[in-house]
């Protein structure tokens, strides 16, 4: 029970530095080119953990075996990477809370997969909380009564390949979990992340130049890159074995409420009824699809 709580608490918290970071990287994209921005958070993140999973898990890098490094590189890929720079290249025509919410549908699009490449049976909850996280995504296009809702379709689209691309990483994390270490995982998916960054990075660097960088834009890097990166995928990674999928799914309605908090708190900004209304249909959504998982766990333990 103890390591099911600790468990719990470290997935929990996982999701709510993931959210807290939005506004963050937001406020970043201004001045920073984003596969730049995302291969310098990823050095700094792989940077902080290596000494630490040297040191505290006494990890042989060059004992890993090929299959694991080949899980490793997908659940980057998908996981790090491709849900980083959709996020990114979104984040700019959009609100924060917006991305937040758009990306916390995973545990409705995870059901969805599930359906389509795992042949599991549709129930009526699963229905239902698929439902409820494509309404909040349209809630998101509507006017405030402020205005305009300040989310483009363009942003909208990004957010959700961005969403597609992390519940895949959920699925295979779940179906092909290597036996490695929370801290050296968490690394070596930095690591990838950034080798996967580079050619992107080439590019970019040929119309913009690393001096531009300031030293404000620095700290923000330094932050993403052990807030966002090194201290969530070590927590993930050594919680979500101790948790059921139900549990972790769970979690995941933390990402809004922390990024609505952090963006109010931090950086002022306002918070419309669409995006409570938004939130709270994304937090219905991870309800109904917990329900789907728990009825189908009791039916199998009858």
């Amino acid at each position: 029970m103890i390591q099911q709580l600790a468990g719990l608490l470290s997935v929990a918290m996982c999701f709510i530095l993931v959210g807290s970071s939005y506004p963050i990287a937001q406020e970043a994209m201004n001045s920073i080119p984003t596969w730049t921005f995302t291969l310098i958070t990823f050095i700094i993140g792989f940077l902080f953990l290596l000494p630490l999973s040297l040191k505290s898990e006494k990890t042989n890098w060059f004992a890993i075996s090929k299959r694991d490094w080949l899980i490793i590189c997908v659940l980057s890929l998908l996981g790090a990477v491709l849900y980083t720079v959709f996020l990114l290249y979104g984040l700019p025509s959009t609100t924060a809370v917006t991305a937040s919410v758009v990306t916390s549908a995973s545990p409705a699009v995870v059901l969805l997969l599930s359906v389509v490449f795992f042949r599991e049976k549709l129930k009526v909850n699963a229905v239902i909380s698929v439902a409820l996280a494509v309404i909040s995504v349209i809630i998101m296009t509507l006017p405030s009564a402020q205005g305009a809702s300040g989310n483009s379709m363009t942003g909208l689209v990004f957010l959700c390949l961005s969403t597609l691309a992390n519940s895949l990483n959920i699925i295979i994390a779940n179906k092909m979990a290597p036996g490695i270490k929370p801290m050296t995982m968490a690394a070596g998916v930095c690591l990838t992340g950034a080798i996967f960054s580079i050619p992107m990075s080439v590019h970019e660097l040929q119309s913009f130049s690393l001096s531009q960088i300031s030293g404000h834009d620095m700290g923000i890097m330094v932050y993403y890159g052990i807030f966002v990166w090194a201290l969530p995928y070590f927590l993930f990674f050594k919680g979500i074995n101790k948790i059921s999928a139900t549990s972790a799914g769970m979690c995941v309605a933390l990402t809004p409420v922390a990024s609505m908090l952090c963006a109010v708190i931090g950086f002022g900004q306002s918070i419309s009824h669409t995006d409570l209304i938004a939130t709270a249909v994304i937090i219905l959504s991870v309800f109904a699809s917990e329900m789907t998982f728990k009825k189908r766990a009791n039916k199998a333990l009858a």
